[in-house]
């Protein structure tokens, strides 16, 4: 007699969706506060590194949200 295996339920997808908005606000803030902390003890008078490292940050999240959507897309394309 074969066992049978429960399919896996999966998350609604607004709690994945929060979660990488989350993960977006986290990521720009981040590096935010890191351009800050360069432009006060390297560049006074500039704030050079804040934006710098405010448009990456932007860059890296809108990177890992088309990453993560594309694997969310794959993943109930699989289902059908």
């Amino acid at each position: 007699m074969a066992v049978k295996m429960a399919p896996k339920k999966r998350q609604p997808k607004f709690i994945t969706l929060t979660g990488i908005a989350i993960q977006m606000g986290v990521t720009i803030y981040g590096f935010s506060y890191l351009g800050k902390h360069l432009d006060e003890n390297y560049n006074p008078n500039g704030r050079a590194w804040t934006i710098t490292l405010v448009l990456l940050g932007v860059a890296l999240s809108l990177y890992n949200l088309l990453r993560q959507v594309n694997r969310i897309n794959d993943a109930e394309d699989r289902d059908k």
